[in-house]
């Protein structure tokens, strides 16, 4: 009976595995080291992604923060230009990093992890997306962040 029950829920989370792995196709999913002296707001993080397939996209932004970051929130400024199709947009993420009583949101231990949505965009076949996020705080620079990303997922069944 044990081993029919413990069957049952292997074959149960194999189903929910591949039905999730169905239904959300990740397209690029890339994690930048932001260093250990800190993250400049001058500095930005870059990504380029190929887009082989168009379609519409689902587009989030992750940060690794230690204990040292001194905030319990960033902002963060997500540019975009697509190009040969030429879509392009900016947008302004807020990610709350701590709760009002000082621990840290997300996954993790000796660093947090939390992503965010940015957006859904629209992107043609062949479109080449150039990424770039950078820091919106008023600190200069800021300790703490370990590192930066950027994923994109289908949204569409493409």
């Amino acid at each position: 009976m044990r081993n029919l029950l413990r069957n049952s829920m292997l074959i149960l989370m194999a189903a929910q595995l591949v039905l999730t792995g169905c239904s959300r196709q990740t397209v690029y999913s890339h994690y930048e080291n932001i260093g250990t002296e800190g993250w400049e707001r001058r500095d930005s993080v870059a990504y380029v992604v190929p887009v082989r397939k168009g379609g519409t996209f689902e587009e989030e932004v992750g940060i690794r923060s230690t204990r040292i970051y001194p905030y319990m929130n960033i902002a963060l400024i997500v540019s975009q230009e697509a190009q040969p199709s030429g879509a392009h947009r900016q947008d302004t993420v807020y990610m709350n990093l701590t709760d009002e009583k000082g621990h840290g949101e997300g996954e993790g231990v000796s660093y947090r992890q939390l992503t965010a949505p940015v957006s859904r965009i629209q992107l043609q076949d062949g479109d080449t997306l150039r990424v770039s996020i950078r820091h919106y705080m008023h600190r200069e620079n800021l300790p703490g962040i370990k590192d930066v990303g950027f994923s994109m997922t289908r949204a569409d069944e493409g």
